[in-house]
């Protein structure tokens, strides 16, 4: 899901920084109630790829969630062990649910920086976490490729039997 890019603040040193596996704080667009009726809430999110499109820089991320829940199983980055949260700069255990992500600008006004800091980048996963998730980004990108594929295929197929249909086949 695409975010409209407004409002946008001043990109920072940060930006130039940011890679995939930095943990960030961002207002993330989802309540927890699921209601939806609720403000974005500040929360950690894990940077899964930055996007470049001419001059814009964009930011996919996936939602941060210290919650035990069941959804969204096989599509997340636990981080755990005290010393992996450490690096990652959270305080509790959290998942990162890589099937609930979005695309934002990077000037994003949604990018929070905690009082006495000039970056939204609380940390970054460990090592072990990092290939975890490549595994995670190779899957997504497999299946928007099948997805993309299949796509395709209905469209030709649409268009065969547009054409069978006008006697032109």
């Amino acid at each position: 899901m695409f975010l409209d890019p407004h409002p946008q603040s001043p990109v920072t040193e940060w930006a130039s920084c940011l890679k995939p596996g930095d943990v960030v704080l961002f207002r993330f667009p989802v309540s927890e109630d699921g209601t939806g009726l609720n403000a974005p809430k500040r929360r950690p999110c894990l940077v899964l790829d930055l996007l470049h499109k001419g001059e814009d820089c964009f930011v996919e991320l996936a939602y941060g969630t210290a919650s035990e829940g069941r959804a969204n199983r096989g599509y997340e980055v636990r981080v755990r062990e005290p010393q992996s949260r450490a690096i990652a700069g959270l305080k509790k255990p959290t998942r990162f649910i890589c099937a609930r992500r979005i695309t934002v600008h990077i000037r994003n006004a949604g990018f929070f920086c905690p009082t006495g800091y000039t970056s939204p980048i609380i940390g970054a996963l460990d090592e072990t976490l990092m290939e975890r998730l490549h595994a995670l980004r190779a899957r997504i990108q497999a299946e928007a490729e099948i997805a993309a594929r299949y796509r395709e295929e209905q469209q030709a197929q649409q268009a065969r039997s547009a054409c069978e249909a006008l006697g032109f086949l």
